[in-house]
């Protein structure tokens, strides 16, 4: 017997005209401030917040940097290790025997100039113990976060301060993994070899 499909699924879900109707009292920023809560209230809008709003709320932009690296590392098999607060670098990625370190580093956007820019410094303006520089081998590679595009850029560059276009902030979501590639390459993690198989675009007459 063939059964005809419904046209239409409906889901056994509840859902209030006003589903916030139920708060009181319902007017005013500070009201609403104490019901969400004051980062909620603040970062809800997000990338749509100011410089200074990222400013005050360093220790969330930067956990939400590093848990988009987290989850990037980990869809590629790279078993990503977090480290505790204080650590000179952020994570630790497996590649085969190589344990690989990660240091993080976060914008929420392009400044006033129109570049995005990463200062390479422990700490933050807002640390009262202040910012200070990574050894030279603090870390292995840094991983790039531009947040209001969901981007990563990884590099072996030492550096103190990176600084981008917004054109080529936009190109990094193409080249995210060639570059995590050519990190690799650069710490010699791997070979030219496995670097070219690693990299190459699939066949898809082959493959699809």
């Amino acid at each position: 017997m063939i059964h005809q499909r419904p046209s239409q699924l409906t889901l056994p879900l509840h859902m209030p005209r006003d589903p916030v109707s139920h708060i009181t009292p319902p007017v005013g920023k500070p009201a609403l401030a104490d019901v969400l809560g004051k980062d909620f209230n603040n970062l809800a809008r997000f990338p749509a917040i100011s410089p200074a709003e990222a400013s005050r709320h360093a220790p969330q932009i930067g956990l939400a940097g590093e848990s988009l690296v987290t989850s990037w590392a980990a869809r590629r098999g790279l078993a990503p290790v977090s480290m505790p607060a204080g650590a000179p670098f952020d994570h630790i990625f497996t590649v085969g025997p190589h344990l690989v370190r990660a240091q993080t580093k976060t914008t929420t956007g392009p400044r006033r100039d129109g570049r995005y820019s990463f200062n390479m410094s422990r700490g933050n303006s807002g640390d009262p113990n202040g910012t200070s520089a990574y050894a030279s081998n603090a870390f292995d590679l840094a991983a790039l976060v531009f947040l209001d595009l969901g981007v990563i850029y990884f590099t072996t560059e030492k550096k103190s301060r990176f600084r981008f276009t917004t054109e080529e902030a936009q190109l990094m979501s193409h080249i995210e993994f060639e570059c995590f590639c050519d990190c690799l390459l650069q710490l010699a993690v791997i070979d030219r070899r496995a670097f070219d198989v690693l990299t190459d675009e699939p066949d898809c007459e082959a493959d699809c």
